[in-house]
């Protein structure tokens, strides 16, 4: 405990540390070691180290680092301290892979530790090798850029915060920067390995959508354009997380993501401060420093790097259709492959990266890819496979057809039968001769003799192997009924019905053989194809008259082939419906229905919703009555009358608006019939309109009349009042008086006319209707001019005018 103690003090002081280190010459390692891995023993890092420092009193480092930096398998990897080393304890992080040797100790004793450190792995599939860092500073060195590496925690810092505090950073002169990670390596190393999530270098603040580098020797360089579903630049790496980047809010930071969001390591884009909740995991937790590629910088030996080269290898398996000679071999990038016989066998039976071998079936070896002098390791499984021929039957197809012999044959329907059953992973063709050069394509084949043998190919898809059969293909003559199914037409009367079929099946197996079944088909085509078979319930394609084919076959083969006539029978030729009006203000009265058969009554059958069975019947009731015709021998046909109410108009109003240049008069009534009007004349020409326009002075007579069912006229005398323009008494027997029209002992009797000279002289009062001015006063004739009236309606209406008196 008192050593994982000093371990967590260590990481308080490590940026601390880093800002010394810049004040004093560094210490420099070197090491040697790249080796090959030999089967699952574990290994050391290095096979010698050597630690040195310029200053003769630095003779001791608080800690060191030893980092699986590159082909890191979390997991699966281990870095062990082996020996005894009293000084140093060694701490393994699996997150980071990294072992942090803590001190403080001696060069000396370092280097003993370092060199018994011993890599070892549960990973047998080698993709990549394993590369070590031993870093004697405190940040993390990656061997392929030559650069280090520094994570600061620092919850809540912003984007350019962390930009400015890592430029003013060195480490032992070499000038720190926002880390630019523009390999899959670094990647890995700062995200995935980093000991926790933050800021790195990269913006589009300038121009959005463009994402560059804007930090280190990289700073310009465009590597991302868009966003999530942009596009890398010019070949350059980038590890955007799922989804991302999205520039949700103005997010135009680029941060590697917190662990529990998506990839492991991966990037995303946020505002420059981040999420502000400290709960929330897009809050910020630090920045990642880079050191290293500055122009002008020291050469510094902080960190020494080895390799262990893994053996990796590729399996090429090999089959064959029979038992054959087949050769397996193996890719590798090691000098020896040593070929056992069961994964535990001590003795090889071969060695080489290949192996031929006759197997008669299925054989799996084992294989070790191992580099020289290694005989240890997990093994591999590679197999040599005996896939037999798939399997096959040969068949007879019998189909119906003509005395010729010749007829058409769906030759993919018996596809599964010639697999023998099997048709998962299986393709089968046919062909016209035994060696398979002319293949049949269409699924209509016609044969060409009787009997025919042609020839099927079934091939395995997953092994490629081929097995032939033989397909006897004869025609089959035999005769068939042919009946004759009749429907009534639907109500649509289109000569479009439903049939059902299955009342054919009696006469068609009549006299055949037992076990026979039938099916229907539309076409000859599609009942030898056997393609698109009908339901029993079938409604006609063709109006009236159709011709269907029935197929019958006896134990799965064609028996024979007839046609089944359907016919549709057309339904009694009456109207569906008919509307028809009763006078309600002639009732009681009868009127007469009629069912729409005008001749051969006897033909016919009637039955009436009054239970009457007569072509006609006698109503005096409103309401809905129905007959059913039936044709004797034939279809029947329902017709509905309905019987609705119509009368004579009951006049509720009349509206007259007079005394003007334009008289309209509206004619205002009620009743259920349907109405026309007319004016003065009642055999006249009627409008539906109510309304009447530019009506003349005088008297006339309204007429109302029903058209629903003639049910009579009503009228109505009425009056409009008016005067004429002028007059000229001069004794011709035209216009020699003046008086105000629409007036008389009827209408507005009590009604007075005062009649003035241009001056306002009263020369004249009309007293009743009656009464009209001659043109003179006092036995004077009046001379021509404009005169003027003023009248008092006996309904207290009053209104003046002029008019003129011509000579």
């Amino acid at each position: 405990m008192r050593s994982f103690s000093r371990l967590i003090q260590l990481s308080f002081l490590l940026l601390a540390s880093a800002i010394a280190h810049a004040q004093n010459t560094p210490p420099t390692i070197t090491a040697t070691g790249n080796q090959q891995y030999c089967g699952d023993m574990p290994m050391n890092i290095v096979t010698s180290v050597s630690i040195t420092d310029p200053d003769p009193t630095d003779t001791t480092l608080p800690v060191v680092y030893v980092q699986i930096s590159e082909g890191y398998s979390n997991g699966q990897d281990q870095l062990t301290l082996t020996g005894t080393h009293p000084n140093i304890n060694g701490f393994w992080t699996p997150a980071l892979g990294r072992m942090a040797l803590v001190g403080p100790a001696t060069f000396a004793e370092y280097e003993a530790a370092i060199q018994d450190i011993v890599f070892e792995t549960t990973q047998t599939n080698f993709t990549e090798d394993k590369f070590f860092s031993i870093n004697l500073g405190d940040a993390n060195y990656l061997p392929s850029t030559g650069h280090y590496y520094f994570y600061v925690q620092n919850a809540g810092i912003t984007w350019t915060q962390a930009r400015d505090l890592a430029a003013t950073q060195t480490y032992f002169g070499l000038q720190g920067y926002l880390a630019t990670l523009t390999t899959v390596e670094e990647a890995e190393l700062a995200g995935s390995q980093s000991s926790g999530t933050g800021w790195i270098g990269a913006t589009d603040v300038d121009q959005e959508g463009t994402w560059q580098w804007v930090t280190g020797p990289e700073a310009g360089t465009v590597f991302w354009i868009g966003e999530v579903n942009g596009t890398p630049q010019n070949g350059e790496y980038s590890f955007w997380n799922s989804g991302e980047p999205n520039n949700f809010g103005e997010e135009h930071y680029a941060h590697i993501t917190d662990p529990s969001i998506g990839l492991l390591g991966s990037w995303n884009d946020l505002p420059n401060v981040g999420s502000t909740d400290p709960n929330n995991p897009y809050h910020p937790q630090g920045y990642i420093i880079e050191y290293g590629g500055m122009p002008g910088e020291p050469t510094i030996n902080l960190s020494a790097s080895t390799q262990i080269e893994t053996p990796k290898f590729t399996l090429n398996e090999d089959g064959n259709c029979d038992p054959s000679e087949i050769t397996l071999s193996v890719d590798t990038n090691t000098d020896s492959v040593l070929w056992f016989e069961t994964e535990t066998s001590t003795t090889p039976i071969h060695s080489g990266t290949s192996y031929t071998i006759t197997v008669t079936q299925t054989t799996t070896f084992w294989v070790l890819p191992a580099f020289s002098g290694c005989t240890g390791g997990a093994r591999s499984a590679i197999t040599a496979s005996v896939f037999g021929l798939p399997a096959t039957q040969d068949i007879n197809i019998v189909q119906c057809g003509a005395t010729s012999g010749i007829t058409v044959f769906n030759l993919f329907e018996n596809n599964e039968e010639v697999a023998a059953g099997i048709l998962a992973d299986r393709q089968v063709r046919y062909y016209i001769d035994s060696g398979l050069t002319q293949e049949i394509t269409t699924s209509a084949y016609t044969n060409t003799s009787n009997p025919q043998t042609v020839y099927a190919e079934v091939t395995d898809l997953v092994s490629g192997c081929v097995n032939t059969a033989e397909v006897r293909l004869e025609v089959s003559s035999n005769a068939v009924s042919n009946p004759v199914l009749t429907a009534c037409d639907a109500i649509e009367e289109v000569g479009i019905t439903q049939f059902d079929l299955s009342l054919a099946d009696l006469q068609i197996t009549n006299g055949l053989p037992s076990g026979v079944t039938v099916a229907y088909y539309e076409t000859l085509e599609n009942a030898l194809l056997l393609i698109n078979p009908l339901a029993n319930q079938y409604t006609n394609t063709i109006a009236y008259s159709q011709t269907i084919y029935a197929r019958v076959e006896q134990n799965g083969d064609c028996f024979g082939i007839g046609e089944v006539m359907l016919n549709v029978i057309g339904l009694p030729d009456i109207p569906s419906e008919e509307l028809v009006y009763y006078c309600v203000n002639f009732s009681p009265q009868l009127i007469t229905l009629e069912s729409g058969i005008t001749n051969n009554f006897s033909d016919y059958t009637f039955a009436w919703s009054t239970g009457e069975t007569t072509p006609e019947i006698q109503v005096n009731q409103l309401g809905n009555y129905t007959v059913e015709v039936t044709e004797i021998g034939a279809c029947s046909k329902i017709k509905t009358i309905a019987v609705q109410p119509s009368n004579i108009a009951t006049i509720g109003n009349i509206l007259i608006d007079d005394i003007s240049d334009v008289n309209v008069v509206t004619v205002i009534v009620s009743g259920e019939g349907e109405y026309v009007f007319a004016l003065d004349n009642p055999n006249g020409i009627y409008q539906e309109s109510n309304i009447f326009q530019n009506v003349a002075a005088g008297f006339h007579t309204v007429y109302i009349k029903d058209i629903k069912n003639n049910c009579g006229i009503v009228n109505e005398d009425i009056a409009v009042i008016g005067y004429p323009k002028f007059f000229t008494p001069n004794n011709d027997g035209a216009n020699d008086t003046w008086q105000l029209k629409g007036i008389s002992a009827e209408f507005q009797a009590g009604t007075q006319v005062f009649i003035y000279d241009r001056y306002g002289k009263l020369l004249r009062i009309l007293i009743n209707a009656e009464d009209a001015w001659n043109g003179t006063n006092k036995g004077a004739k009046m001379p021509s001019s404009d005169y003027w009236f003023s009248v008092a309606l006996e309904d207290g209406r009053t209104f003046t005018g002029h008019f003129t008196l011509k000579r």
